[in-house]
């Protein structure tokens, strides 16, 4: 998968005794914090880090405290054990969203992947449960039958229409087969290097269904190459493109505008992880949907064992992942689940980070439409107050 437990746990003991990382902080350091943003695992180690410039993040504060000490720039608690434990903590000045601020551009194509590991099938549950809900809402009738209040299950086609919602089964081969690949690892093949190596014949891919038929099992010249390495091109193409043709200024060769704004993937794990909330590291936007998902997870849902994890790529280029097709990429990895079973728990949770994900991007959406309204609270609003200081807790992934 994106991350190992062997990692996580490494990471974990650098949160625990060093410093909790601020999800809301990932891309877009406030002026007092621009220093340490981007060297938050540095501090732990040592090295130190001197940015070309201070940005400014529309959840201004403060990125981290150290583990085990009481900063009076950050809180300050009352000694007394025999006391109550009271926390104060500053307050920073919201800052604005600038127009390059991706807070402030709609995320409307969203792909839902399932089945990138064709073993775990929970993800191909799922989005086969979005499809059927797109039935659903096409053949539904005029009348309602839920009484006013009643909970009614979550269509991601009604209750989210600002979003423009498809599904992707990844690799068909390996899920009818129920093995994780048939030649390598299809969630690894999305580099740059390894794309190039399959020409495409963008006028048959267009006739192609990429749910149900691999495009190219019939190209000779291609037999030569994994499974995989053709198929994470089949993919590359209907959600990138991936990359540019030449190398822009700041050195990330990723195409700026793919065809997919966010790519969504499901996994399962053995691993007894809970839930885990997998972004790139930089994509604040993505940090902000995660501390969203995290909170309702916990609070909502009532799931204890829920986590944000931070893949140390910053750039996506040097990512080869699947979700790395998209503008954003976001993956929800749900455990302990056997492979080649589904768990109705594990499901379960599994819908529940990914409503909470789509349900943060549509009040975003919804906002963008209605522009700047004083008397109402955007979402980026509740994040601050859930979280004073903009601190989440989040592990990092060592770097591969």
């Amino acid at each position: 998968m994106v991350c190992s437990s062997k990692a996580l746990s490494c990471a974990h003991r650098v949160v625990l005794r060093t410093a909790a990382f601020s999800l809301l902080m990932t891309a877009l350091p406030s002026s007092a914090f621009g220093t340490a943003m981007f060297s938050a695992f540095a501090a732990s180690t040592g090295d130190t880090f001197k940015p070309k410039q201070q940005l400014r993040h529309p959840l201004s504060a403060p990125l981290l405290i150290r583990g085990g000490q009481q900063s009076a720039r950050n809180m300050s608690i009352n000694d007394n054990n025999d006391a109550a434990t009271t926390v104060t903590r500053k307050t920073y000045p919201r800052a604005p969203v600038f127009s390059n601020s991706p807070f402030a551009v709609p995320v409307k194509k969203v792909t839902i992947a399932g089945g990138t590991h064709g073993n775990e099938y929970t993800g191909v549950w799922c989005i086969k449960a979005i499809e059927k809900q797109r039935e659903s809402l096409m053949n539904e009738c005029d009348d309602d039958t839920n009484s006013e209040g009643d909970k009614h299950p979550i269509n991601v086609f009604k209750d989210y229409p600002s979003l423009d919602i498809d599904t992707l089964l990844a690799n068909p081969m390996a899920y009818m087969a129920n093995k994780r690949f048939i030649d390598t690892d299809l969630n690894r093949e999305f580099s740059m290097e390894k794309l190039k190596r399959v020409k495409v014949d963008e006028e048959t891919m267009e006739l192609c269904d990429i749910q149900q038929e691999f495009c190219s099992e019939d190209d000779a010249t291609l037999s030569s190459l994994p499974h995989e390495a053709i198929r994470a091109r089949e993919i590359e193409t209907i959600l990138g493109p991936k990359f540019t043709e030449s190398s822009p200024p700041n050195g990330d060769a990723a195409y700026p505008d793919p065809l997919m704004d966010i790519v969504i993937d499901l996994h399962t794990t053995t691993a007894n992880m809970g839930i885990s909330l997998i972004i790139p590291e930089g994509d604040a936007l993505m940090s902000a949907a995660a501390a969203y998902v995290l909170n309702k997870c916990k609070n909502e849902y009532g799931y204890d064992n829920v986590q944000c994890c931070m893949h140390a790529l910053p750039k996506r280029q040097d990512r080869m992942n699947l979700s790395s097709c998209g503008k954003h990429g976001f993956t929800i990895e749900v455990g302990p689940s056997p492979q080649g079973v589904i768990r109705h728990d594990v499901v379960e949770k599994t819908e529940a980070a990914l409503h909470s994900l789509l349900e943060f991007l549509h009040l975003r959406n919804l906002e963008l439409e209605k522009g700047d309204d004083a008397n109402e609270k955007s979402v980026l609003d509740h994040l601050r107050d859930i979280y004073p200081g903009g601190i989440v807790p989040c592990y990092r992934s060592a770097p591969a």
